[in-house]
């Protein structure tokens, strides 16, 4: 079940929150992301209840996360294919799983490894990057109020000096 969002809290986290802030969400996105298209294979592979897969389902196809076309070949039934919204959430699970490898390793060895198809090499970490292509640390970012900024972000940002 999705919190209930207040009026007023027009933040961009928030925002993105209220459709992929709950871990069945996230782990429909990784198992999506892995090729996992149907109904059946995600409520199989998850061992997530019929009514909470529906529902996460439900929100992330009205958000334009996900969308539900008819499955090739049988008329009857549906797939569940990322949109460009749910490709741009590919770094947010790639730095999660990276975040678990380093900090909840197992102690067998990494439980998945990312590897590009074109060299056969292991992916880089996801970092943020400077506009010359450095990495940043928080300390080296100014958060700065923009034109869509309400007085709460504001005063975010100004609590953080």
């Amino acid at each position: 079940m999705l919190r209930a969002t207040p009026h007023h809290d027009d933040c961009s986290v928030t925002k993105a929150l209220d459709i992929i802030g709950d871990w069945w969400a996230l782990l429909i996105l990784r198992n999506a992301f892995h090729g996992m298209r149907t109904f059946d294979a995600l409520q199989k592979q998850l061992g997530i209840s019929t009514s909470v897969l529906s529902s996460r389902l439900k929100t992330m196809t009205e958000a334009g996360v996900l969308k539900k076309v008819p499955a090739t070949g049988d008329g009857r039934s549906f797939e569940y294919r990322l949109t460009p919204s749910g490709h741009d959430l590919y770094p947010v699970l790639v730095a999660l799983m990276q975040w678990g490898e380093k900090w909840r390793p197992n102690e067998k060895g990494q439980r998945l490894l990312l590897i590009e198809k074109a060299t056969g090499l292991p992916v880089q970490g996801v970092e943020v990057l400077s506009a010359a292509g450095l990495p940043l640390k928080p300390w080296d970012v100014v958060p700065v109020a923009g034109p869509g900024a309400d007085e709460r972000v504001r005063e975010l940002i100004g609590s953080a000096g």
